[in-house]
């Protein structure tokens, strides 16, 4: 049977697609995989670089999610420009130039040069920034497109919990086979799937054992809170005790994609149906939870 779907843009920003009957009130967000550059965007990075940074295709690996009643929201503008998976405030004040008048939330994150703003790409080794952000540049990114997504973000999870009681969020991204030089896990070989709930506070225990058990019925080697405990996407939006279960999935590239030439691989195909069954099994999770 096919699904009606409801899409809706902001172009550069982000893509919506919601089914129009039989929903559930389930979300995948995508904050990590765009590559629509903006005009202004400049790097003295090669390119080859910088969109090694990306999380890429996870947007098409997740694309079945209305087809089974969930909603997909997909952030087009590329994390090495905003990074949606970071904090508003967690910005080096080193790399911040002009007047701001709150105070940063720097982490070590953007300590290293993986911040809201980041500086290095690659695999952590190269220069994406040599020079600091300005206020004003820094205001307009955060206006015209990380808040723009976030909102969109909360107003689909409130409304799931006003309609339904409770609201179910997975934020979709991809890591490298072997952590970089800028990461917490710096040369360590991973996992096929991480799935990171911050140590257990942003959902309900059976919501995370349901996509660990799917994944390893697989056959995936499949850890939780091991690579990354969720960033961002999850800790603003997860919130338990008030109905919203937020978790992190994390898939390895090299197991559906080449890391070096960017092409899909053999795999892709069946990663991307095994998605679409673990999506389904989730949906089912949601309706059966109501």
């Amino acid at each position: 049977m096919s699904v009606t779907i409801q899409e809706s843009f902001h172009p550069g920003v982000l893509h919506r697609r919601t089914p129009a009957s039989d929903a559930v009130p389930l979300v995948f967000d995508i904050p990590r995989s765009g590559s629509d550059y903006p005009r202004e965007f400049q790097s003295p990075a090669p390119f080859d670089a910088v969109r090694r940074s990306v999380s890429m295709y996870v947007e098409e690996l997740y694309a079945s999610a209305p087809d089974h009643g969930a909603t997909w929201l997909y952030a087009m503008f590329p994390n090495t420009y905003i990074d949606a998976n970071r904090h508003e405030l967690d910005v080096d004040p080193e790399w911040l130039e002009g007047d701001w008048n709150e105070p940063l939330e720097t982490s070590d994150k953007s300590v290293r040069g993986m911040g809201l703003i980041p500086r290095v790409c690659g695999k952590g080794d190269v220069v994406l920034q040599d020079t600091p952000i300005t206020a004003a540049d820094l205001r307009h990114r955060l206006d015209a497109y990380y808040w723009p997504y976030h909102n969109t973000l909360t107003e689909i999870l409130n409304r799931f919990r006003e309609q339904h009681g409770a609201a179910f969020h997975i934020s979709c991204h991809s890591m490298s086979s072997i952590g970089g030089k800028a990461v917490a896990d710096a040369g360590r070989k991973r996992s096929d799937f991480d799935i990171g709930t911050r140590n257990g506070t942003t959902t309900a225990p059976a919501f995370a054992d349901i996509v660990v058990e799917t994944l390893k019925g697989f056959g995936y080697d499949t850890t939780q809170d091991e690579h990354f405990i969720g960033a961002e996407s999850v800790r603003k939006h997860g919130n338990p005790d008030a109905g919203v279960h937020s978790l992190q999935i994390e898939i390895n590239r090299s197991i559906y994609m080449d890391e070096d030439t960017y092409r899909r691989g053999e795999r892709f195909a069946t990663i991307q149906e095994h998605l679409s069954q673990l999506i389904a099994r989730l949906a089912e999770f949601t309706r059966e939870w109501l």
